[in-house]
């Protein structure tokens, strides 16, 4: 009610509440002086201004069916008891609404959760794929052009591939008579042409 009041008046927002009070009212064959309607119809909207024209039917008419207890004596109507229904209703109303939050909180959780689950499987296949394929292209020559297109003029490309691979006289010609272990030549030149690749390929971008 409370977009009612902002775009009309709170004049408009009464008048609503009390043709509904009217409709039940009339459907429980009992009257009400104009005082009292609009009386009962400014303290709902002073109290529950937070509900919505839709919420304000879905009240009235649960009024009507009798889900929301009993409101007419004989032939009067007990005002409080309206007022103690509403009550209730927003309760459930606010229950309503904190379960479709934590319904809408717990489905974003898993698919967040599916979403990193499947990025760690991809992590760790393209691990799996690059170790497979870095392999290979230690063993073939095609394979490591393939993985390396751009080759830098400094070293003839065969010395670079046989070097990444560990061959000693190839390591000789890159490092000279102190060639560090292994491992660190492995990684040291496989940066290197990474690295190289990279750049080349901004390069080109650019061109």
């Amino acid at each position: 009610m409370a977009d009612v009041n902002r775009s009309f008046s709170n004049s408009t927002s009464v008048e609503i509440i009390t043709e509904h009070l009217k409709s039940v009212l009339r459907y429980a064959g009992v009257e009400l002086t104009n005082a009292q309607l609009a009386e009962t119809a400014l303290s709902i909207l002073s109290s529950y201004w937070y509900l919505n024209l839709a919420e304000l039917c879905i009240f009235f008419s649960q009024l009507k069916n009798g889900s929301r207890g009993q409101f007419v004596w004989g032939s009067k109507i007990n005002n409080q008891a309206i007022m103690v229904a509403l009550v209730e209703f927003c309760k459930d109303r606010r229950r309503e609404i904190e379960y479709r939050e934590n319904e809408l909180i717990r489905k974003k959780a898993e698919t967040g959760y599916t979403r990193n689950e499947n990025l760690v499987k991809d992590i760790v296949t393209g691990v799996q794929n690059t170790r497979r394929e870095r392999e290979k292209a230690k063993q073939d020559f095609k394979t490591f052009c393939k993985l390396f297109p751009y080759l830098p003029d400094k070293y003839e490309p065969m010395v670079l591939w046989k070097a990444w691979g560990g061959d000693n006289e190839a390591l000789h010609k890159i490092y000279g008579e102190k060639i560090p272990a292994k491992d660190v030549t492995e990684m040291d030149i496989g940066m290197y042409l990474c690295n190289y690749n990279i750049a080349k390929s901004k390069d080109n971008e650019r061109i």
